[in-house]
């Protein structure tokens, strides 16, 4: 048997998760290159050098690679914010523990700029619907944070969901516009103005 057949066997019996995570770092690599409305799955499989039936033990569309990367993504922020909010007690200083949440979040974002641009800038309409549905995971943990400042009697939003919302995609649309290129600020600038309005919105002097 050549040695051609028995790496081609070998990379047949790979892990599904394995399978899976390859097809995805390549996706992203295509995504870069040719922007997801330009890239096929062809070009996927291509790189990812496995065979087309391939994806479809995994995915099911195009549209399903771009959610399960931003799935990725969110999942990241997800251990760091649970990190954060690990342990925390009513005695703690919650204004300080959601603006830890969302400084996480915008250096999150700012290591990933790329899948950013990536998604934002060329995904269509329906994968962008299925990482909005992602976005609700992280407005749930900040709505449970702000929550949990409100028992501790120290955060008093009229709906804690509201406020999760507001905050997130305030700071979510500023991200995207420093990513984009669209705003000439940088992240210490984003971070400071989100320290900035915590401590008037929700400190002891509002």
């Amino acid at each position: 048997m050549s040695r051609g057949l028995e790496t081609t066997r070998k990379r047949e019996i790979k892990p599904a998760g394995e399978r899976r995570a390859q097809l995805l770092d390549a996706a992203l690599d295509v995504f870069v290159e040719r922007g997801v409305a330009e890239a096929t799955i062809s070009d996927i499989t291509a790189r990812a050098e496995v065979a087309k039936g391939s994806f479809y033990l995994h995915f099911s569309a195009k549209e399903q690679v771009v959610a399960a990367l931003w799935e990725q993504y969110v999942a990241g922020y997800l251990r760091l914010a649970e990190a954060v909010l690990a342990n925390r007690t009513p005695q703690d200083d919650w204004i300080d523990v959601l603006t830890d949440l969302l400084e996480r979040l915008i250096e999150h974002a700012v290591d990933h700029a790329e899948l950013h641009r990536v998604i934002y800038g060329s995904a269509d309409a329906k994968a962008l619907a299925l990482c909005a549905e992602t976005n609700q995971q992280v407005i749930a943990l900040l709505a449970e944070a702000i929550e949990r400042g409100m028992n501790a009697a120290v955060l008093r939003p009229a709906s804690p969901e509201v406020l999760a919302r507001v905050t997130y995609h305030g700071v979510h649309g500023a991200l995207h516009d420093m990513i984009s290129g669209t705003a000439p600020y940088d992240k210490d600038e984003v971070v400071a103005t989100v320290r900035d309005i915590a401590a008037r919105v929700l400190g002891p002097d509002r």
